[in-house]
């Protein structure tokens, strides 16, 4: 048990102020804490709203310390995230997307030998388009993503041989 409470510790520092209903329940909606921090010294803590969780398994927490508004973004654990995420870049035979974006035209087939600086496809990001060329001579090995798609940075587009 001392373990537990000494790992608690070191990632939390010392939650002892925190009353012992909102420690172990939090605090629902409109509802208010008078943390003691010291004598003479507390902060009052009001729970406004929590959203739902998000595409990304994130929570928007708003509260009030001391009258002022804070917020703060949590990481729901028990949220399992069901938003498609494409394979990254892992070695040197692929070469990805150096941008967020849609992939908007691919200009080599698979099969196709290319040389440094040939343009490989294009990203339209902000209303504006990016050529992305080959890095080093090759042959292309397959298309992995096609036009259309959004791509994040560092997602795989083609893979060379």
């Amino acid at each position: 048990m001392f373990d537990e409470y000494h790992t608690h510790k070191i990632e939390y520092g010392n939650v002892y102020y925190i009353p012992t209903p909102v420690f172990f329940f939090g605090l629902k909606a409109n509802e208010e804490a008078l943390i003691e921090l010291a004598p003479g010294k507390s902060i009052l803590a009001k729970m406004m709203y929590m959203s739902e969780t998000d595409e990304y398994g994130i929570k928007h927490v708003f509260f009030k310390l001391n009258g002022q508004t804070r917020s703060i973004d949590v990481n729901d654990k028990s949220y399992k995230s069901v938003k498609k995420s494409n394979r990254k870049v892992s070695s040197a035979k692929e070469i990805g997307a150096p941008l967020q974006g849609r992939l908007s035209n691919v200009l080599v087939k698979a099969g196709a030998t290319i040389e440094k600086n040939d343009p490989l496809f294009t990203i339209e990001a902000m209303k504006m388009e990016s050529t992305i060329v080959a890095s080093a001579s090759g042959k292309i090995k397959s298309i992995v993503l096609h036009e259309g798609v959004l791509v994040a940075q560092d997602d795989v587009v083609i893979e060379l041989e």
